[in-house]
């Protein structure tokens, strides 16, 4: 079933009707989103909209009847604060693209360029970015307040000025109505005993569980509707508990972090009588929070670098190209440069995604048994040239006969390929790696050890960690986003096993040891034949000489280079950028082969070859070959695509030898049983 388009509220502050009607068109064709437009011709009234309700974006002209070219963002963005702004302009200049940015634009679009593809983006992007400031400037508001309240407690010792100053800042924070400080009766102190004593906070209905009855009457005959209550003890026995009662007359759930929040103030409060226990738990606070901030800060500006560095190195030599002659040796040098960098970003992008799916338990296995020896070597194979060029000394200890395996043989080749890499990386020049792998006890048992740079006693804990790097300074030596250790447990805890790390400290090296149980293989199972790796390389010179195809991608781009490519290998290619044409081409002409993307307007791949799939069964004809050529390459994504009606599914960028072989193996004349997902 596939999800519910998102729901948003659209102020769309626009004179021009023609352009108007250009931009509901777009916004209408995005099938991922319910939008409900509002359209207003002058600033006044978009101003007098934004203070009556919420939208969740504005798209603004700035050419407006009411309001010059300067004053109308700066008008907007003031009335606008917590809604996203994405200026439409005739103007594609780096400056008016600056000054929108300097006057609190999220985003900046060309009249000239928009699509309804561009439109989503930048909406949901914005949208994000928007979510995420507001959420961090809580964040730094309610830090700012927790700090303030510190030290005014460190210096305070009357309590009930520290309550007061408590109740403030908890109604700043939090929008509450009512925060309250009381005693239990002594009935609930003793029932309190019974209690962590963690300041967990709990709620309305445990008021009697304290003996505060009464209270409760109270509140509920005040209005107040939900809250929460915290007790707030010491460690002097003598000290009488504190409930501190935190209520709205509005029915809400209080957030995590809102919780988060009661707590280090209740925490507070409890200084005021423990000042040594305040000073140690504060300081712990405040730190956490830096490292907190500092590490986002250090990640987010190491993946703009690892990011940035190979698109980097890939525009120069595409500038390299362009003036060197074809068949020179500057040339091909240039296009194996560009080729590796691709591949760099790729994996790094693979890598981010494999995190976002293990954040969102997405990561699934694809289960079958293989063979123990052949990953390992192939996983080794494919970091050759690495070693080689580090002049690394490779030791093998590998057991023989090591047999076959349940499990994801292309996760756990992730895993071992993970950390042969990162002991490539971090094993000096001339270094040595020594690689040991066996079976125990039907458990899988896997260890790298290196005489790099080590580990530090204290940081051991962290290296699985995601986003963690030992060393993350502007001037660190090693490149990586810190994802990949994060990746290996992930993966092989998902098999059931267990990864640990040991080193005797700083250059003394490293050894990751991976422990993972093997599911015995049944006797049906135990001899079944083995995919040869030789077979899945593609053949680079597959001719396609004659055969008919059909492309199609709703970028032009996409779709230019994917026909040029194809027909210089000899086949005949039609394409078409309006996915209903290319329904409609598929029903009018036979194709050997169908080349479709899948993230389309109105009509994505999965719907066009169902629809053609229904046309085909109703008027009897044979299925006509089709691949999904896509940017969606999670397993969920290759299913589905499969089930829908195609025959192969390949991801983007392009592999133009794999994608040749596929049309091979699926045309009429090729081998039409061929089913296969790469």
């Amino acid at each position: 079933m596939r999800p519910a388009p998102k729901r948003l509220s659209i102020l769309l502050i626009e004179d021009n009707d023609e352009h108007a009607e250009i931009v509901e068109r777009h916004l209408r064709r995005i099938d991922s989103m319910s939008i409900v437009v509002t359209r207003e011709s002058f600033l006044s009234k978009g101003l007098e909209q934004l203070g009556e309700r919420k939208f969740d974006a504005v798209l603004l002209d700035l050419h407006l009847p009411d309001s010059s070219f300067m004053e109308t963002l700066p008008r907007v963005s003031k009335v606008a604060s917590e809604t996203p702004v994405i200026v439409l302009s005739a103007l594609d200049d780096r400056s008016s693209t600056i000054k929108a940015a300097q006057d609190g634009a999220s985003d900046f679009l060309n009249k000239a360029h928009l699509s309804s593809e561009l439109l989503a983006r930048t909406i949901l992007s914005s949208i994000e970015r928007k979510e995420s400031e507001i959420k961090i400037k809580h964040q730094l508001h309610q830090t700012a307040l927790l700090s303030e309240l510190s030290q005014f407690s460190l210096k305070e010792v009357n309590i009930e000025k520290v309550k007061l100053r408590c109740r403030e800042v908890l109604i700043n924070a939090l929008l509450v109505d009512y925060v309250q400080f009381m005693e239990p009766p002594e009935g609930g102190k003793e029932s309190l005993a019974q209690r962590p004593r963690d300041g967990v906070p709990f709620l309305f209905s445990e008021l009697e569980f304290l003996g505060m009855e009464k209270q409760k009457e109270n509140l509920l005959r005040s209005g107040l509707k939900s809250g929460i209550n915290v007790v707030i003890t010491t460690r002097d026995v003598d000290s009488p508990p504190i409930v501190m009662m935190i209520y709205d007359h509005r029915e809400r759930t209080f957030k995590f972090d809102e919780i988060e929040f009661v707590k280090a103030v209740a925490n507070i409060l409890s200084s005021v009588v423990t000042h040594a226990y305040l000073e140690k738990l504060l300081q712990q606070k405040i730190e956490s929070l830096k490292q907190a901030h500092q590490k986002k800060d250090e990640f987010l500006a190491t993946l703009s670098h690892e990011l940035r560095t190979p698109l980097n190195v890939i525009a120069g030599y595409l500038e390299i190209l362009r003036d060197a002659q074809p068949e020179s040796e500057e040339y091909f040098n240039a296009l194996q440069i560009i080729d590796a960098n691709l591949k760099i970003e790729t994996r790094l992008i693979g890598e981010i995604l494999d995190m976002s799916r293990i954040i969102t338990g997405k990561m699934k296995l694809d289960l079958n048994f293989y063979a123990l020896d052949e990953m390992i070597d192939s996983s080794i194979e494919s970091l050759s040239v690495a070693l080689a060029a580090k002049k690394i000394n490779l030791e093998m200890h590998v057991a023989p006969h090591l047999g076959r395996m349940w499990g994801d043989r292309d996760r756990m080749r992730q895993v071992i390929w993970n950390l042969v890499s990162n002991a490539v990386k971090f094993t000096p020049l001339g270094g040595t790696i020594k690689i040991f792998a066996s079976k125990v006890n039907d458990v899988f048992e896997f260890s790298i050890e290196d005489n790099g740079v080590g580990i530090v006693a204290e940081n051991q804990e962290d290296v699985f960690n995601r986003f963690w790097q030992e060393d993350s300074a502007i001037t660190r030596q090693h490149m990586g986003l810190g994802l990949g250790l994060g990746i290996v447990r992930h993966i092989v805890e998902l098999h059931g096993g267990t990864v640990e790390v040991f080193s005797a400290g700083r250059n003394k090296g490293a050894r990751f040891t991976i422990h993972v149980p093997i599911q015995q293989v049944r006797a049906v199972d135990s001899h079944p034949v083995e995919k040869s790796v030789e077979s899945d390389r593609p053949v680079a010179n597959q001719n396609l000489q004659g055969m008919h195809l059909l492309a199609i991608d709703d970028s032009e781009d996409s779709l230019n280079l994917l026909k040029h490519l194809l027909k210089k290998s000899g086949a005949n290619v039609e394409g078409t950028s309006d996915p209903q044409q290319g329904l409609d081409m598929a029903k009018r002409d036979g194709y050997d082969v169908i080349i479709c993307d899948i993230g389309m307007p109105v009509l994505d791949g999965y719907a066009l070859i169902s629809k053609l799939r229904e046309w085909e069964e109703e008027k009897g004809l044979p299925l006509t070959s089709a691949i999904a050529l896509t940017a969606y390459v999670g397993k969920e994504d290759v299913d589905k695509a499969l089930s829908v009606g195609f025959q192969a599914h390949l991801p983007k960028p392009l592999d133009l030898p794999l994608l040749k072989q596929k049309i091979v193996e699926l045309a009429p004349s090729g081998d039409e049983s061929s089913v296969a997902s790469i």
